[in-house]
């Protein structure tokens, strides 16, 4: 289960699972931390900030009504009255309702307090030196509360000014422990959640994966069944849109393909002891007619002549059937060259010109002038086309025509063999590629059924397509394209 390709989607689901929510807990708890604090200090200026305004407000007003500058004697004078109002006025807004504010001098000696205050840290001495040269500061600070448990309060301490120089210092601050709490529960539940979310997405993920899997299954399940003699046998398709539907039916094809080369593997062997059996038996029953009884010098010639007839057709099959097998295993290097086809058929014409007048048939060239030459192997191209203009002497009846053309088609090159010939049958036609086929026309003559398949050979190693069309009766026409790429 453990190698299974199930087990492994599923962990790795699971793994980036548990980074995506790990990185989004830490980013919700830290933009969470940071808001949280960010408020909370907004809220401590805003607090620090009013009292400070009013406060050196009240100081210029009195100073302008009175001449002088109030100060903070005792709890019973006007300053400590108007400032404890100041203090009071916000107890009970939600938003101040927890922050605990206080009034010092210079020196830090408290002067005025808000209700609760009793607990707020004492303003710490750095901070009191910044204050006085007028600076506001803000500070975490630790202290004992009203069960002498430490706590942790954050303050910020803003200078009252008059005339330029700190008179009073105030100091607003807030316990963090409502925060911290809030924090501290979230941390808990992501601790708790994330895992379990883990462990319910990644048991969910087995299940889907098993139900995505299911028809892999199946499939396996066919293909050990699948073997060399079984090659018939097809995997079920899903009946879905999705990639393994796709691979089933790239399988299918696979098998389909596989199932033609065995048939066609087995066809060849068949075909090929087919056509070496008839020579050989020809040679044993000679040989052994030989060697029955003396034979004169005449007979013995005779004998000779007929095995070395028989000899050189198996040569010939062995040659053809190597050169099929080169071709196959890409074997057989191509020199490539810039050839003139239209040379090529002129060629072919001289050459076949005197097999052609035994027969009374007539060769003709239609050659396009200034035809572009292509790079290919001269030689090999030779053979295909004489494979194919042999064959159109061979099955033309005499007084007939073959023509070879050549002409410009597009970007490419096209040859064309046509013949007044016997044709080839319809059901035929797909097949004349095809090794060891031979048309039952063509079977009182002589010849192995090689000829057009080392054509087509050539010809696809080439890039070059072949099109045959015929009619029976009317003759029959080879159509050879060479692409526009291949044209130097």
């Amino acid at each position: 289960m453990f190698k299974s390709v199930r087990f492994k989607l599923t962990v790795w689901y699971a793994l980036t699972l548990s980074v995506t929510l790990s990185l989004f807990s830490v980013l919700v708890y830290n933009n969470l931390q940071k808001t949280l604090y960010e408020n909370m200090d907004r809220l401590l200026e805003f607090r620090a900030e009013g009292l400070a305004d009013a406060v050196e407000a009240y100081l210029e007003t009195e100073e302008i009504e009175t001449g002088r500058v109030p100060k903070a004697s005792s709890k019973s004078g006007t300053f400590f009255k108007v400032t404890q109002s100041l203090l009071n006025g916000d107890v009970y807004d939600p938003k101040f309702a927890a922050i605990e504010v206080k009034i010092t001098d210079a020196g830090g000696i408290i002067l005025a307090s808000s209700p609760g205050a009793a607990n707020a840290p004492e303003i710490p001495e750095g901070t009191l030196n910044e204050a006085v040269r007028g600076e506001a500061a803000y500070d975490t600070i630790k202290a004992p509360d009203s069960q002498d448990k430490e706590s942790v309060y954050r303050s910020y301490t803003t200078p009252v000014l008059k005339d330029g120089e700190t008179v009073y210092l105030i100091q607003a601050s807030r316990p963090l422990y409502q925060t911290e709490f809030a924090l501290n529960n979230l941390r808990t539940m992501m601790a708790v959640l994330v895992p379990l979310i883990v462990l319910f997405t990644g048991a969910a993920g087995m299940i889907f994966a098993r139900v995505a899997l299911k028809p892999v299954h199946g499939m396996i399940k066919t293909i050990r069944q699948i073997s060399a003699e079984n090659l018939s046998l097809r995997i079920p398709a899903p009946d879905t849109r999705d990639e393994i539907r796709d691979l089933a039916s790239m399988f299918n094809d696979m098998l389909s393909r596989l199932e033609g080369s065995f048939l066609s593997q087995k066809r060849f062997i068949q075909d090929a002891s087919h056509e070496l059996k008839t020579p050989l038996t020809i040679l044993k029953g000679e040989l052994e007619v030989a060697l029955k009884k003396a034979r004169s010098e005449p007979e013995y010639t005779s004998i000779l002549q007929s095995n070395l007839e028989e000899t050189n057709k198996i040569s010939r099959l062995v040659e053809n059937l190597l050169t099929l097998a080169k071709f196959d295993n890409r074997e057989i290097p191509l020199d490539i060259s810039p050839v003139n086809l239209n040379q090529v058929l002129e060629s072919l014409a001289s050459d076949m010109v005197q097999v052609a007048e035994k027969k009374r048939i007539k060769l003709a060239l239609k050659l396009a002038p200034g035809l572009p030459e292509i790079k290919a192997d001269a030689g090999q191209l030779r053979r295909a086309f004489l494979n194919i203009l042999d064959n159109a002497v061979k099955y033309s009846d005499e007084g007939g025509t073959v023509i070879m053309s050549s002409a410009i088609a597009g970007a490419g090159v096209l040859v064309m063999f046509s013949d007044t010939g016997r044709g080839i049958a319809p059901k035929d036609l797909p097949h004349v590629f095809e090794r060891f086929y031979r048309a039952d026309s063509s079977r009182s003559t002589e010849g192995f059924g090689l000829g057009l398949a080392i054509t087509k050979s050539i010809l696809d190693a080439h890039g070059a397509a072949i099109i045959v069309k015929s009619e029976p009766l009317k003759g029959s026409s080879f159509s050879v394209s060479f692409p526009g790429q291949d044209i130097g």
